[in-house]
């Protein structure tokens, strides 16, 4: 749908008009607390970011269903209800090693990295972790992909990896070492074949050729749990949803998504997100409109947690999983919801841009202008976003042309949030 003509520029009147048709497309208490024990504190400093903007930082010494205790450096501690926390981090000391082992895919960018995969049997999956996590016993239907024999290379196991996660399938689908592919029913799995049924009969083939396997989305079971719980990432990029999160003798307990009780040492806790009620991000909200405008050759449509051609966001030499990917030139709008409060994100041009890319990003909030960085490449300092949307309707991001027209502008949305 485009709302603006393409041979414009920006101009406050061509947003006014393409506000007002946007315009015209329409007009829980928190969980108890578990014990835990107080007296054990983590090794792992973290740094937090708090709903309202704060920074602060620390050491896990307790961790309860709706709230997290930090302790600085002179043992003062300080409460955080979930709720008032965007993310808990640390810096990786380094890319995990995809190479390493087996990788299993849940919906909504959970996962388990570097697992041995065994056979299934009957409705679950057998997995061996190389954590500290250990075994599990996987429900089938919780998931989405495994990738079997990742790549060596970082950028062809990011390619297959977003294959298996986005690629749309009505079916199961096998994907081979030679290049193939084989699509059927998937009847199971042992350490010498995966089991397919083509045309009607069982295909055995041989495991040793198989790259990775994607399950058809539609019969995927990992519901988004009712009450507040925790996106835990680990230092090995592994990356769960739990509930009833819980810190003892500095291990990390809880209850995972598919349902299987899990527990680490806190010192594999590489970053904590919050999912409540609180803290909304765009990557989980279409958007309501959408216009592109290419500078010479064809436009592309913004992508969902990757850039805009499909790599792993890398702003200012860090990793992030959520955001939106643009292009110039790309305008998204959002209609806004009651109780939102504030929009947050932090842009720049991602670093596989290279020095051609160059970048302006605007924000609007009912066609007027509330944020503008200058033309930004990718050696520029991300720049934050905070602002209050509270009384508007409709928020407007734009990409807008930098220097060079078009060329390499790997624009990054970065966790772009919505604070309620």
């Amino acid at each position: 749908m485009s709302f603006v003509r393409r041979d414009c520029r920006f101009s406050r009147r061509a947003v006014g008009c393409w506000l007002a048709l946007v315009l015209g497309l329409a007009a829980g208490p928190a969980a108890p607390a578990v014990a835990d024990d107080p007296g054990v504190a983590s090794e792992p400093v973290f740094t937090g970011l708090t709903v309202d903007g704060r920074t602060l930082s620390g050491r896990i010494v307790a961790l309860s269903a709706d709230r997290i205790t930090l302790a600085d450096a002179e043992g003062a501690r300080q409460e955080i209800p979930f709720r008032s926390l965007v993310k808990l981090s640390r810096p990786p000391s380094s890319r995990p090693d995809t190479a390493d082992g087996s990788h299993l895919l849940f919906p909504d960018g959970d996962r388990l990295r570097r697992v041995i995969v065994g056979a299934t049997k009957e409705t679950t999956l057998d997995v061996q972790s190389h954590s500290a996590i250990g075994k599990l016993t996987v429900p089938l239907d919780s998931v989405l992909g495994l990738v079997l024999t990742p790549p060596s290379e970082a950028e062809a196991f990011d390619q297959l990896w977003d294959r298996v996660r986005r690629e749309p399938r009505s079916t199961e689908v096998v994907w081979l070492a030679n290049g193939d592919r084989i699509t059927g029913g998937f009847l199971g799995m042992d350490d010498r074949a995966v089991t397919l049924q083509v045309d009607g009969k069982p295909v055995e083939i041989d495991r040793t050729g198989v790259v990775a396997v994607g399950f058809d989305p539609a019969v995927v079971s990992y519901p988004r749990p009712a009450s507040d719980f925790l996106e835990l990432t680990m230092v090995d990029g592994s990356r769960l949803g739990v509930t009833g999160a819980r810190l003892g003798k500095g291990q990390i307990e809880g209850t995972s998504r598919f349902g299987q009780s899990i527990r680490f040492p806190v010192a594999d806790l590489l970053r904590v997100d919050p999912r409540t009620e609180a803290v909304t991000y765009l990557s989980e909200r279409k958007a309501d409109a959408e216009n592109y405008v290419a500078f010479l050759g064809p436009t592309r449509s913004y992508r969902v947690d990757q850039t805009v051609d499909g790599h792993p966001f890398q702003l200012g030499g860090q990793s992030y999983e959520r955001g939106l990917g643009t292009q110039s030139r790309a305008i998204l709008g959002y209609r806004l919801k009651p109780g939102d409060r504030r929009f947050q994100a932090l842009v720049g041009v991602d670093d596989l841009a290279g020095p051609l890319g160059s970048v302006v990003f605007r924000v609007l909030t009912d066609g007027k202008p509330q944020f503008t960085t200058p033309a930004m490449t990718s050696h520029d300092v991300p720049r934050a976003i905070d602002i209050d949307v509270s009384k508007a309707k409709l928020l407007i991001l734009v990409t807008e042309f930098g220097e060079r027209g078009d060329v390499r502008d790997l624009a990054d949305w970065v966790e772009a949030r919505i604070i309620r």
